[in-house]
């Protein structure tokens, strides 16, 4: 599967993660997705602060990914992109943690108020994981998926 990446390369250890997700999974990647602003549609109170997803992952049957950058997409051209879609809720770290757990966990619930979306799926890419977290996500219903950088081939 190829991935077009226009503008957007790989730079961070979490990119690295996100880009080779991309390569076996198909969909449109809309990088930094923003939640959780008074200026948004969520209706989110006076003060709120801005969060960003990592990753939002449209999926489709295309053979090729397109990864957008932060600044390839608007709010409101996102807000109508994703409406009615499947997504996959992608945040990566290096190691599974419980910080990781709570932002997928929160970027959930936000995204879903923000862009009043129902089917998502909660993803979490590392490089190292954690028996006992891992046990407490798939309790959650959130996919780990564990990647090797060093050889990408041996991905678990």
């Amino acid at each position: 599967m190829a991935t077009l990446n226009q503008k957007w390369q790989p730079k961070t250890f979490e990119d690295k993660l996100i880009f080779q997700y991309s390569v076996k999974n198909p969909g449109n990647y809309y990088l930094e997705v923003p939640i959780g602003s008074s200026r948004g549609n969520g209706n989110w109170p006076k003060k709120s602060g801005i969060r960003r997803i990592d990753v939002i992952n449209i999926k489709n049957s295309n053979s090729y990914n397109k990864i957008f950058g932060q600044k390839e997409f608007s709010y409101d051209d996102f807000q109508k992109t994703v409406s009615n879609k499947s997504v996959e809720l992608i945040e990566a770290k290096q190691k599974l943690n419980r910080l990781v757990i709570g932002q997928v966990i929160a970027g959930h619930d936000m995204f879903e108020r923000e862009y009043d979306v129902q089917d998502i799926e909660m993803v979490i890419l590392c490089s190292k994981g954690d028996p006992a977290l891992e046990w407490v996500c798939e309790k959650r219903n959130i996919k780990v998926e564990i990647i090797n950088l060093t050889n990408p081939e041996k991905t678990i």
